[in-house]
């Protein structure tokens, strides 16, 4: 994915906007005299979905390929488990939606559609697919295979004109970055913390996302969206984690764990990492534990059983009530008869997926938000410096 971050919002450089200040809308179309990176793809029509049409398609997405039939592309197992001690294996992947949601609000502030208002020969008109200068497509601000010439493995004309497939396409690109990374923990897709190093790698595995870097504070502490500042980019997404954006709460809050700092090495590509447990990212006397995804969470609660009827003068006793759909319990039978169990709620559908060709595994975000400038503006790739690029508009964090 990549880059529109403000500061505070799923290759090259650029800037995301805030919760603040929705008023960002680039879109270097194809056809746009200003298109000078090669953006392939010409911006779609449509209409932003709503909060709750949102919400819809990102708990959707989050069960993943199973789920989705054909309105995602195709994405194959990826490794669960690292010997710690589950042993390793593959399997449909899923997604934690705080993170996609985390993502989706720091790439592109949930946006997939608007009025443009940048370059000047786009601006005005009906809504219309956000690209940003460097061909970051929709919500997930999909950028590796948009380019003129590219031909990766998902369809490019939905990755541009829907919702949903767009943000199941980064979720296929962020499967691909599981698979591309060691472990975290015992490797759980369930377990938040556990996609650490991805979201790392979703942004470039490169050594500006290393928590050491020493160009950020040793004591910042977790990153807050509200307060801002420089941070690496999974630090920000789990920022956005544990404090949710928009009002109401677009998601709820997880006071995330982070990997003790000392042990990520000191490059852009860390080792296997312990299990998570440190209320800081640059400190350890406190801790915290892991999380399992509210997606995947909770059953119902086994529905009451009804009450058995009563017997008449001479009669049969009456059938005993059925138990209330809901958890996996099963509910006490009524007077005179059996129960039957309630209908236990089901676990999240899998997902994963295939990294796909045509420059899928490069992609990277590239705008990181709240950055001391207010502008992530970063470049990311194998470089650990920050970005010539200033772009030219100083973006707030929003919801």
């Amino acid at each position: 994915m990549r880059r529109l971050l403000r500061s505070g919002l799923f290759g090259a450089t650029g800037c995301l906007v805030t919760s603040s200040a929705l008023a960002y809308c680039p879109s270097y179309t194809l056809s746009s005299s200003a298109n000078d990176r090669d953006c392939g793809i010409e911006a779609a029509p449509g209409t932003n979905p709503t909060v709750a049409e949102w919400q819809a398609i990102f708990d959707k997405v989050a069960k993943g390929p199973a789920a989705w039939a054909g309105d995602g592309p195709d994405i194959s197992d990826i490794k669960t488990g690292c010997d710690k001690p589950k042993p390793v294996t593959d399997a449909p992947p899923v997604f934690p939606c705080e993170i996609l949601k985390a993502i989706g609000h720091a790439e592109s502030g949930w946006q997939q559609f608007c009025v443009p208002d940048r370059p000047a020969d786009q601006v005005g008109g009906a809504e219309r697919t956000i690209i940003s200068f460097d061909c970051g497509y929709g919500i997930g601000q999909i950028t590796s295979g948009m380019h003129i010439g590219e031909t990766p493995n998902y369809d490019r004309q939905r990755v541009a004109s829907d919702p949903f497939y767009n943000l199941a396409t980064g979720a296929q690109i962020l499967a691909g970055k599981w698979r591309a990374v060691k472990c975290v923990g015992d490797r759980q897709p369930s377990i938040v913390e556990h996609w650490y190093t991805a979201v790392w790698a979703y942004n470039g595995l490169a050594y500006t996302n290393n928590p050491s870097n020493p160009k950020y504070s040793s004591t910042r502490g977790v990153w807050n969206p509200a307060v801002g500042g420089s941070s690496p980019y999974q630090e920000k997404v789990f920022g956005y984690v544990e404090y949710p954006q928009g009002t109401p709460a677009r998601w709820e809050s997880v006071p995330v764990a982070y990997p003790n700092p000392s042990t990520v090495g000191t490059t852009g590509k860390p080792p296997d990492l312990d299990e998570p447990s440190c209320a800081s990212p640059t400190d350890c006397s406190a801790t915290r534990s892991t999380h399992l995804s509210n997606c995947f969470a909770a059953s119902g609660s086994g529905g009451a059983s009804g009450a058995g009827g009563a017997s008449g003068s001479g009669g049969q006793a009456g059938a005993a009530g059925q138990a209330g759909a809901g958890g996996a319990g099963i509910g006490a039978g009524g007077a005179g008869g059996g129960a039957t169990a309630g209908n236990g709620g089901t676990a999240g559908l899998s997902a994963g997926g295939t990294t796909a060709t045509g420059g899928t595994t490069n992609q990277v975000s590239r705008f990181q938000p709240g950055d001391d400038s207010g502008c992530g503006c970063q470049a990311v790739g194998a470089s650990s410096s920050v970005s010539d690029f200033v772009h030219s508009l100083v973006l707030t964090l929003g919801t």
